[in-house]
């Protein structure tokens, strides 16, 4: 599941990593509801823990005091091992191939933008681009079912939260 998200033209920093935390903290229904998005997106919550890359954002003193008075744990990845980011990584991957497909995208390389004047062909302000990445996760992405997982991001979720019937009938038989 995407817990939270926050877009900005801005380079990655402390404030923006703040943002994403409270986004991710925070239920969602009045923000989506402010941006025109009717969606059911239940993650909110402080979470126990974060598990982060090695960016400088996420070394910063600012993230470690904020977490540590809410009582989240930090746990960075070991440097040089990628395959421990995989789940994001492929998140990401996902999103990018979507985001690509739209009108205006700026490729991944220039060597694919090549002639395609990106500015001209954009249809998109950054709220109504927020309002289809709202949109593409709650509707499509948190429904769809994961290859990996057999099953849609929200189902794993909500069995997760509320507990998955099968589980609770041979967790009784074991007892």
């Amino acid at each position: 599941m995407v817990v939270g998200i926050y877009l900005s033209f801005d380079p990655p920093g402390a404030i923006g990593t703040g943002m994403c935390i409270s986004n991710s903290i925070l239920p969602k229904e009045l923000w989506m509801e402010r941006i025109g998005v009717s969606a059911h997106w239940p993650c909110w919550g402080v979470m126990d823990c974060l598990h982060l890359d090695n960016a400088k954002e996420f070394h910063g003193k600012m993230l470690k005091d904020a977490c540590d008075n809410y009582g989240i744990s930090l746990k960075y990845r070991p440097v040089a091992t990628p395959h421990y980011g995989g789940h994001i990584e492929r998140l990401l991957g996902t999103f990018s191939k979507e985001i690509h497909n739209l009108p205006g995208t700026t490729f991944s390389n220039e060597q694919e933008r090549k002639n395609y004047k990106s500015e001209e062909k954009s249809s998109f302000t950054l709220a109504e681009f927020e309002r289809w990445l709202l949109t593409y996760i709650t509707k499509i992405y948190h429904t769809r079912i994961h290859s990996s997982l057999g099953v849609s991001p929200l189902k794993k979720y909500e069995d997760g939260i509320i507990g998955n019937e099968i589980f609770l009938v041979e967790a009784f038989f074991q007892e």
